[in-house]
């Protein structure tokens, strides 16, 4: 049974900016330790970055958990490249779907709970 969804798309270039301005304070503010290391690894990291905020952004709006920070989740990807979600701290029983997805500017993220 699906018991939320959540969507999000945000302008890859805004990261960016952001980054530019606030160096690595905003990328440790919105993401955490893994999830910048695994950006890294990319030739345009900021695609990486902008859509780990997306995904934590539509995760926010289907969840429907009060007071849900930045570094309660984690986005990995499993061994063939699919994205999840990882909790960190908290206690979340239902299952979440994510996908993710970016062109040159933009990155999108849905989630859905199941329970």
């Amino acid at each position: 049974m699906i018991l939320g969804t959540g969507i999000d798309i945000i302008e890859i270039d805004r990261i960016q900016k952001a980054v530019e301005k606030w160096d690595d304070s905003f990328l440790n503010h919105v993401l955490t330790a893994v999830e910048i290391e695994n950006g890294k690894k990319f030739k345009f990291p900021y695609r990486h970055y902008a859509g780990r905020f997306a995904a934590k952004e539509a995760i926010f709006k289907a969840a429907g958990i009060p007071n849900l920070s930045w570094h309660d989740v984690t986005i990995l990807n499993d061994r063939e490249g699919k994205p999840y979600c990882q909790f960190n701290n908290i206690e979340f029983k239902n299952r979440i779907h994510i996908s993710i997805s970016h062109s040159r500017d933009y990155a999108v993220a849905s989630a859905i709970v199941e329970g």
